[in-house]
């Protein structure tokens, strides 16, 4: 049921119910005039058919106005059922078609993370390699200049050691030659305090 279908019920309503108050004010003006017009027994009877008529036109109108909301609760109620199947297939194709992309989302994002774990690798064996080969040359240059301070130091401490054994030989030398002054003057002091002492004879 089309939306213009409904709206058309909904104007054939409206249109009754004009129809039924046009009715009902004729009947009330003709009411009106035969009551002004009779006397009070005949205004009675009056009102007892007024009551009537106006009885079986709300019952009429109550019944019509009953299958008419019937009709369009009905068309409604369809209405909706077919709106919420349609809502629901749509949103089952676009459940399905948002799955599909993230899937496709994932499996990319998966590759290019294992390139990009691939190359970081590669990078790493690289930079791995080349640090080696750097430390391996700083080690062997660091290694050839402690020889070279260990041979400068041990032929310095060669060199010093030398130095001081000449230079103790030499004062050794020297002690001796002076010891050896020093012991001849003693003797020859105590020869002369020998001679110049008179005899005890």
């Amino acid at each position: 049921m089309r939306y213009t279908d409904l709206a058309g019920r909904i104007d054939t309503v409206e249109r009754r119910m004009d129809s039924i108050e046009l009715r009902w004010d004729a009947s009330f003006a003709e009411l009106s005039a035969q009551i002004l017009q009779s006397n009070r027994e005949t205004r009675e009877a009056i009102l007892a058919t007024l009551r009537g008529e106006v009885a079986g036109e709300i019952s009429t109108m109550r019944g019509e106005m009953a299958g008419e909301f019937s009709t369009m609760r009905a068309d409604v109620d369809e209405k909706f059922s077919a709106t919420r199947a349609d809502v629901d297939e749509k949103f089952s194709t676009m459940r399905t078609e948002v799955a599909g992309e993230f899937s496709k989302v994932r499996a990319e994002m998966a590759d290019g993370f294992s390139t990009m774990r691939g190359e970081m690798a590669g990078e790493f064996s690289k930079v791995r390699a080349e640090t080696a080969a750097e430390f391996a040359t700083v080690r062997a240059e660091t290694a050839a200049e402690f020889a070279k301070v260990r041979a400068e130091m041990a032929d310095g401490f060669s060199t010093m050691r030398t130095h001081f054994e000449t230079a103790l030989a030499d004062g050794l030398g020297e002690t001796r030659r002076y010891m050896k002054v020093l012991y001849e003057d003693i003797l020859s002091r105590i020869a002369l305090m020998a001679e110049s002492r008179p005899s005890s004879s």
